[in-house]
């Protein structure tokens, strides 16, 4: 299970190294994508193969379902390893979370999100703890 955050930096060459009790978990073979939120979601390649087959029911012949599955699919890319453990972080999905140098680094259960240390920050600021607790309370009623 991956759990925990962690804060750390990218490199002058947009490299992350995953933190190792979550690198343990989440194993060598992952995927990034934009997440839910403002951050890039990181799936086990496993996960993403259940993530996607969640969206067969989807009919072909619905064209906005299809762009949108279209978009989704295009946020997908590998986590390739450099020999040092290090990996680098997309280009496109950094724009999209708004990552620049500081990130926290979350596990999520079955996924680790990545964000920008600054919207890390200001969703803390937007609800108190007790107030998301409450809220996920809320949610599984």
């Amino acid at each position: 299970m991956l759990f925990g955050e962690y804060d750390h930096q990218v490199d002058a060459k947009n490299r992350i190294r995953i933190p190792s009790k979550l690198k343990s978990e989440l194993g060598s073979d992952y995927v990034f994508m934009k997440g839910a939120a403002k951050c890039i979601s990181v799936y086990p390649a496993s996960k993403v193969d259940e993530l996607v087959g969640s969206f067969a029911g989807l009919s072909a012949f619905d064209a906005e379902a299809q762009e949108s599955f279209a978009e989704f699919m295009s946020s997908f890319y590998p986590g390739d390893e450099d020999g040092q453990g290090r990996v680098v972080l997309p280009e496109k999905l950094r724009e999209y979370a708004g990552i620049d140098k500081e990130v926290v680094t979350i596990g999520m259960v079955n996924h680790i999100d990545i964000y920008s240390k600054e919207e890390r920050e200001r969703l803390k600021k937007e609800k108190t703890y007790q107030e998301r607790i409450s809220l996920l309370k809320d949610r599984l009623k």
